[in-house]
């Protein structure tokens, strides 16, 4: 099962060793990154902090291709939070036009992996431009079936559980009838199984409101790599970590 992630590291390199200790039987479905550590990356190389987020795309490229290979099936990476309209404006536009660019130059990386691309968030606020080509890329790539990649932009998890419970009040629901599984269809994750493990880089140990009803039975990794630095080798480190944990869901 691994020979398409194999075929990309050379016999005898750490991540070909790596990938042999992984247990293909008992793969995350869902992983999910907190994809922190750009600015400080940037800093401690004497770099501008647009250094650091070009650097991230790149470890995020890898991480993405990565996952396909493995057979993951599902990977939720937090690219732009609700709060992070708080940063610097030049900053944010940098962060913008780095999405718009990313989505027009790698959609090989899709295409090539079987990856279909779905936006999870409150998109409305995005610039018209990259709105447009969010939408391109979520339909060109809806047909592919290897792997759904969730790239979260402008979302917060509280917003989106209060717009889960408007939605369902509008619907007249009954209370009785407003169950899980409602709820969870009312989520931007629809359709994807919760997240097995919540991988999160740079040292912070915090969730960030970051998809904090789905994440209730998550095994949660905590790295001091920061994120421009967390390649493939970190991602299955944390795979074999994970495995390595016994999962009781709330039984003996």
């Amino acid at each position: 099962m691994f020979d398409h992630a194999l075929a990309l590291y050379p016999p005898g390199s750490e991540e070909h060793e790596l990938i042999g200790r992984i247990d293909e039987k008992r793969l995350p479905a869902h992983v999910a990154i907190i994809m922190d550590g750009n600015g400080r990356w940037a800093k401690a190389k004497n770099l501008d902090r647009h250094a650091g987020h070009s650097a991230g795309a790149e470890a995020a490229r890898e991480i993405t291709e990565a996952c396909a290979r493995l057979g993951i099936r599902f990977l939720t990476l937090f690219t732009f939070s609700s709060e992070n309209w708080k940063r610097p404006p030049g900053e944010v536009q940098f962060l913008m036009d780095m999405l718009h660019k990313n989505l027009l130059e790698r959609r090989a990386l899709l295409d090539d992996n079987d990856i279909r691309l779905k936006i999870v968030g409150d998109i409305d606020k995005l610039p018209g431009k990259l709105r447009e080509k969010l939408r391109e890329a979520e339909e060109r790539s809806r047909p592919h079936r290897r792997m759904q990649v969730n790239l979260a932009l402008n979302y917060g998890a509280r917003q989106e559980i209060l717009r889960a419970v408007r939605a369902i009040v509008s619907q007249r629901v009954a209370v009785a009838a407003i169950d899980e599984k409602l709820f969870a269809a009312n989520l931007y994750t629809a359709g994807c199984p919760d997240p097995d493990l919540l991988i999160r880089t740079s040292g912070e140990q915090r969730i960030s409101n970051f998809l904090l009803y789905q994440i209730a039975y998550s095994e949660l990794v905590f790295t001091a790599t920061l994120w421009p630095d967390f390649r493939a080798k970190e991602l299955f480190r944390a795979l074999i970590e994970f495995q390595g944990r016994e999962r009781r869901f709330g039984s003996i």
